[in-house]
């Protein structure tokens, strides 16, 4: 009976797990998790025959959450939002489908927006955060 899907990991040289998932025709497939040398989250993201495909998260090697986000058959969809290491938001990416035109009415005090031709990215300036985050409380 021939197998068209197997279970699969790989280890760090320390026996840890550093990536758990399935492969179907030699291409991961279905949900993936990777770990850092030191047992921590590393990525959990889906694929379909080898493409990225569906939300994931990427963290950092102390636990924290560095970013989360979809693909749609390997190229990025819908809102992205990437992380600082001490977990305040760092930067917001919106992209754009190809049909998508005009224009995109975003705003934030303590961001930029940049516009890169396939998506809106709103990058933020860390220390405008905080201080607009103190003037709340």
């Amino acid at each position: 009976m021939r197998q068209n899907a197997v279970i699969c990991a790989e280890f760090w040289p320390n026996g840890r797990i550093k990536s758990f998932g399935l492969i179907k025709h030699g291409k991961w497939h279905g949900p993936v998790q990777g770990f850092w040398d030191n047992g921590e989250l590393d990525y959990r993201q889906n694929f379909n025959e080898g493409i990225t495909d569906g939300p994931y998260e990427f963290f950092f090697p102390n636990g924290r959450l560095e970013e989360i986000g979809s693909f749609d058959r390997g190229h990025n969809s819908g809102v992205t939002e990437s992380f600082a290491t001490d977990g305040k938001l760092r930067k917001r990416s919106v992209h754009k489908s190809g049909g998508l035109q005009g224009l995109w009415p975003i705003k934030h005090e303590a961001a930029t927006l940049i516009d890169s031709g396939t998506s809106f990215e709103m990058v933020y300036d860390l220390d405008s955060l905080e201080s607009m985050d103190k003037a709340w409380h």
